[in-house]
């Protein structure tokens, strides 16, 4: 303890310089990462964050923040063409085209063209696993690179850091399974990862490839390459939740519901409303990126008319004045502080589109869920709600929503106590650990800085070819000596029944 104590203190004595890239405009992506943020200022590392959603804290004088808010004018055409995609390779494929947008419009704003150009240099570089093709500043400044990511990482994040990749027991995040597939499900999930392997990866590792060119030279570092020489990957998981997967020592989980703040106040009409409703409040939004004001009209009436035949009020997440029409039991508001209203004793049930930050702050104050999956991750999420027996979801995409199934389910998790009763209980499995989340970060991140880098974390089967891996050649090798000995045995056999048949011609020969 006394070494470790040391090594603390020195990392914070001597602060490194951090420059983390967090280019997804999503608020629940980036206020995973605001702790982190915080925590590496706080112990004295010079923190340059590029970002969408800043802090704009000033008593983090060692955080410099870059914003690049106008991220958000591209995510909001993904997700508008996500509520339209059911098959998971297009939806990947919509994913890809928008980071790929993404990417080109940060790097024509002129804060992160300077990156390159002062005399600054870095430690570490910390970039969002969704955006590989940034880790080029790690090459650029010559230092060790990690990855992030809010939630769980895409196969071709797993894949080079050498973390099982199995479709049947570790199904891709964009796929809508979560334990114990069908024949169905197993074949839908191993076609899915074999044609992204062959098609849709090569051709997004190409297309990121030629925007490295395009802005940094012919010489720009190949992106697969890059991709091999990072120390870490930081994942937002947690098995409790997540399920299990193989992964290694590079390869660190600090989900635990890491976003989690300290108790706010709730505006004053708000209070009165919760604490008047003692008959009990359904909790409704869609989070930050489906947004309820996105609805369809015949969407929003079906919601509408299950939740006005609720015996309970409601709150819900509405971001426009211009509301169609309003149910007495309804209040309705443009924002609202969600950590602070599920935290409150008389929210009896939330129902979400299944993200999971939204998830994570329900499962910590014990509320169960009715997950509304729309795009990207949720579907899963909703798989693992239901397989967790935390709430019920309802797969709406392909029959569209339907009044009296909305109403059942929230009343189903309301009446049930077992659905929060799993729910408290599964909160206290996640928080069960020796280090919160964002300590573990912090730790393994001090830890790479001291080391420069973590190559001894690596997995060897990365640098061993496919064929010795699956030991091809050791089977070819045994089959081979297996038809040797076969074909030994078979000719041995011949000369034996061949000798036999003389000699038995030659006894017969001498009886005659």
């Amino acid at each position: 303890m006394l070494l470790l104590s040391f090594f603390a203190l020195l990392a914070v004595s001597n602060g490194a310089r951090i420059l983390g890239i967090i280019p997804t405009p999503s608020f629940s992506h980036q206020i995973a990462f605001w702790p982190i943020w915080k925590q590496l200022s706080l112990r004295g590392h010079k923190v340059t964050t590029v970002t969408t959603d800043p802090m704009f804290n000033s008593k983090l004088t060692n955080l410099t923040e870059i914003n690049i808010k106008e991220g958000y004018n591209i995510i909001g055409e993904v997700f508008e063409s996500l509520k339209t995609v059911d098959n998971p390779l297009l939806v990947n494929k919509v994913l890809r085209q928008g980071f790929l947008r993404i990417s080109k419009l940060i790097l024509d704003i002129k804060d992160i063209a300077s990156l390159t150009k002062n005399e600054t240099s870095f430690d570490l570089v910390m970039v969002e696993a969704h955006f590989p093709e940034f880790l080029i500043y790690g090459s650029i400044y010559g230092c060790p690179t990690v990855l992030l990511s809010s939630l769980d990482a895409i196969n071709e994040v797993h894949g080079p850091m050498g973390n099982s990749i199995n479709p049947v027991t570790n199904p891709d995040l964009l796929l809508p399974y979560f334990r114990d597939l069908d024949f169905q499900a197993r074949l839908i999930s191993t076609v899915y990862v074999c044609l992204e392997w062959i098609l849709g990866y090569p051709q997004y590792m190409s297309d990121r490839h030629k925007v490295l060119r395009e802005y940094f030279g012919d010489d720009a570092p190949d992106v697969q390459q890059m991709l091999d020489n990072v120390a870490m990957l930081f994942v937002n998981t947690h098995p409790a939740l997540h399920g299990f997967r193989s992964m290694g020592p590079n390869t660190v989980q600090f989900g635990g519901m890491v976003h989690m703040r300290d108790p706010q106040p709730l505006p004053r009409d708000l209070q009165t409303f919760l604490d008047s409703s003692v008959e009990g409040v359904v909790y409704f939004s869609l989070g930050t990126n489906m947004l309820s004001k996105d609805l369809k009209s015949k969407e929003f009436d079906v919601i509408s008319q299950a939740l006005s035949e609720l015996p309970y009020k409601v709150l819900w997440k509405y971001e426009l004045d211009d509301i169609p029409h309003k149910p007495g039991n309804i209040k309705f508001a443009k924002w609202l502080p969600q950590q602070d209203v599920l935290r409150h004793p008389n929210i009896r049930a939330f129902v979400t589109q299944g993200g999971l930050q939204s998830l994570e702050e329900a499962i910590y104050y014990h509320v169960p869920v009715v997950v509304l999956p729309f795009a990207a991750d949720q579907e899963q999420n909703a798989k693992k709600v239901e397989f967790r027996n935390i709430g019920k979801a309802i797969y709406h995409k392909l029959t569209g929503l339907d009044k009296d199934q909305l109403k059942d389910a929230i009343i189903q998790v309301i009446t049930d106590p077992s659905y929060r009763k799993n729910t408290e209980d599964l909160a206290k499995i996640i928080l069960d650990e020796p280090m919160t989340g964002v300590e573990k970060v912090i730790w393994w991140t001090e830890y790479i800085i001291r080391h420069k880098g973590a190559k001894h974390f690596r997995n060897p089967n990365l640098d061993v070819p496919l064929y010795q891996y699956l030991m091809l050649d050791i089977l070819v090798f045994f089959i081979v000596i297996l038809v040797i000995l076969v074909l030994i045995l078979v000719l041995v056999y011949k000369i034996t029944r061949r000798l036999f048949s003389l000699a038995i011609r030659c006894v017969k020969h001498k009886t005659e």
